[in-house]
Formats: C-alpha cells, sequence, structure tokens
C-alpha cells in the first residue's frame, strides 16, 4: 500500500464537466460516481490527477492535425486523437499509472503514450470494445482492426464496464484474459435518493449513447405521456403526450438535480436500448432505482449483472426492439400503484446493497494497490 500511495495516479476522462462537479461536492449538488474512483483514491492517500481527454494541442500544427483527424474520424465512423494524447504530454510524464475512461482515449494511449511515459502503467477503461470495428464503414475496417491491435497491445492492462463486452473483445482481439478485468460500476445512493411518494403520472427516459432506442420507445402504442432526455435526434411520436428535453447530464445542459428531481417526480423509467454487447443505459438504470423508481430495461446481450437484476422483483426486463412489450410493460405499471411502489422499493434495496459507490471505490484502491505495485 505505502508503496503504491507513493506514485502518481492519473485519471483520464473529459474532465470539464468533472471539474465543475468538484466545485460543487461540498454543497451536495453532485453525485460521486463520475469520478469513477478517483474521490476514493484521493480520500486513501494516493497522490491523484484529472486529465481532460478533450484537451486540445497548443500551436497552429497541433490544430491543424487535431483537425484532420476529426475529419478522418467522420469519413471512417472510428475515432482515435494521437492529438489529444499529446496534448497531455506533461501529465503522461508526470504519472506512474495511467487509467483511461473512454473506449477511444484508451486506444489511442496505448498507440502512443508508451512513446510519452515509457515506465507508466498504462490501463484502459471500454464500455464498447468488442462492437468498435463493426461500427467503422466498411472500408475502413482493415485500418480500424490494425490500430484497435496496435492501441490494445500498448496497453499494460484493460478492464471492462460489462462482462459480456470483456468476454467478446477477448475472443475477438485474442487478448490475454489476465492482462483484463471487469470494473463494477456503482452510483452515489445519498445523492441519488427517494423524494417521497409523489408522481405526476409519466415514462421517463434518459440518455445520449448511441444504442438509446427512443424509436421503440415512441412507436410503444400507449397512451403514457413520455418525457426524454436526449441530444440523439427522436422520431415524433404518433399518440399520446411526448415532452422532448434537449440537452445532456455529461455536458451539464442538464443538472443532476434536475435529473434527480425528474426521477423522483415520475411514475416510471424506461431505458429502452438496442440489441447490443454494450453494457449501455447502466448509469441511468441504478440512478433511476436508487432513487426508488420502477425501471423498464431492454434485456440485451450485455447486460450487466444479469444475476442481480431481476424481472418482476426489482425491475422489468423486455426484448429489445419491441414495441409491443415495452408498452404492455408501462401500461401494466401505471395500471398497478402497489406494482409500481414494490418494485420501486426493491430496487432501491438493490441499489444500496449491491450497486452503492463502495464497490466502485473497493474495485480502483485494489486496482490502484495492484497496478501501483507492478
Amino acid at each position: 500500500m505505502a508503496s503504491a500511495a507513493a506514485k502518481r495516479f492519473l485519471f483520464l476522462y473529459p474532465g470539464e464537466s468533472r471539474q465543475a462537479r468538484l466545485r460543487t461536492l461540498s454543497t451536495g449538488e453532485t453525485p460521486r460516481e463520475f469520478f469513477y474512483g478517483y474521490l476514493a483514491l484521493a480520500e486513501a492517500g494516493f497522490d491523484c490527477a484529472i486529465g481532460d481527454t478533450r484537451k486540445e494541442p497548443e500551436g497552429m500544427l497541433g490544430k491543424l492535425a487535431l483537425n484532420l483527424e476529426f475529419a478522418r474520424n467522420r469519413a471512417t465512423n472510428f475515432g482515435l486523437s494521437r492529438q489529444r494524447v499529446r496534448a497531455l504530454a506533461d501529465a503522461f510524464r508526470h504519472c506512474d499509472v495511467a487509467l483511461s475512461f473512454t473506449d477511444s482515449f484508451s486506444v489511442s494511449m496505448g498507440l502512443l503514450a508508451r512513446d510519452l511515459a515509457p515506465n507508466a502503467f498504462l490501463a484502459g477503461g471500454f464500455h464498447s470494445l468488442s462492437e468498435t470495428v463493426d461500427k467503422a464503414k466498411p472500408w475502413a475496417r482493415a485500418y480500424a482492426l490494425a490500430q484497435m491491435r496496435r492501441g490494445l497491445l500498448g496497453l499494460d492492462h484493460l478492464f471492462f464496464f460489462g462482462a459480456a463486452d470483456r468476454d467478446r473483445s477477448v475472443e475477438i482481439f485474442g487478448l490475454d484474459r489476465a492482462r483484463t478485468s471487469v470494473y463494477p460500476f456503482g452510483v452515489d445512493t445519498d445523492f441519488w435518493s427517494p423524494g417521497g411518494d409523489a408522481e405526476d403520472g409519466s415514462v421517463v427516459s434518459v440518455g445520449s449513447d448511441p444504442q438509446r432506442d427512443y424509436a421503440t420507445l415512441v412507436a410503444a402504442p400507449t397512451t403514457a405521456p413520455l418525457r426524454i432526455v436526449t441530444r440523439l435526434p427522436v422520431p415524433k411520436r404518433i399518440a399520446g403526450d411526448y415532452e422532448l428535453f434537449r440537452g445532456s447530464l455529461h455536458n451539464q445542459a442538464i443538472s443532476d438535480r434536475v435529473l434527480r428531481d425528474l426521477y423522483r417526480g415520475c411514475s416510471v423509467v424506461a431505458v429502452p436500448l438496442r440489441e447490443t454487447w454494450q453494457p449501455s443505459g447502466y448509469s441511468v438504470t441504478l440512478q433511476a432505482m436508487a432513487c426508488g423508481k420502477p425501471v423498464i430495461l431492454s434485456a440485451i446481450r450485455g447486460l450487466w449483472d444479469p444475476g442481480i437484476l431481476r424481472s418482476g422483483e426489482n425491475c422489468v426486463l423486455v426484448p429489445p426492439g419491441d414495441p409491443a412489450a415495452l408498452a404492455q410493460a408501462i401500461d401494466d405499471l401505471m395500471a398497478d400503484a402497489g406494482k409500481r411502489r414494490r418494485i420501486g422499493l426493491a430496487a432501491r434495496e438493490t441499489a444500496e446493497r449491491k450497486f452503492g459507490l463502495q464497490r466502485m471505490n473497493d474495485a480502483i484502491v485494489a486496482m490502484a494497490e495492484r497496478f501501483g505495485a507492478a
């Protein structure tokens, strides 16, 4: 522990919103899970810093190279940015362990950071590694696969937010399983908490990752009023009330408190997802469960902790891409206040016992001790 604590740990994620949240932590205005264990590690006595993965390089040549990367990424539908890594060169030189929490930066770090920090331990986090190459344009997939393999080889460790994505990635990329692990995400159940028994009869749906399936939600033959918070395009609803909030929690267009109030005030939270190996929807699902709300979730193949999420007990699972099944689940809950309350209470209990911050904090401290001793 002492030797690991003496080393410097660099947490890498889009940092501007994190810095804003750091400033409001003491006021109780923001939850702690978005730091992915950084706070727990710092409080345990480790030397920690945050690197903003959206930092731009200095100088005209660096900015020109960054814009060229943007153009290449749009053309190939495959995101890499050596320039973002180079912009953090000084941070890499002064760290002993670097932990990236976004897929594209993790691969980019594996491609380049070894040149910047030859002695640092590089750990890359992934939310949807197994599907990355498939998302590239068909003509660019050979290029994407070659870049992925090089980047992954440049990492000392890979951690995944879902076991299914990990298993599939090990198979696709021929990874040494011993170099991989599953990172157990948890939410701040002190912040995300019930706010009483009031409910407005609405169905709330939140999220902007590309796996959100709002087309299925608005096509579901139910008249329950919908309130959707997203940056994604949403098709028009044929029947029933429909309210769209244009924003994102991650860029703070929607504040944490506003989102918590939406959870607390609604009757049901729906998380419609396309079929995917990605553990999509976990943060919204767990936040809403911690607020004591019944959550309707698509039973995707990448579902995280399927042994804990039990349909009809602490959530409701429906087949992905099935508007009729989604509507039936919504209508059943809307018609039965007792069922909503029972599932909501069980959801809150599950969030507290199984998905609290402690499991994520324990994991990051264990990772720090392991990587710091490497």
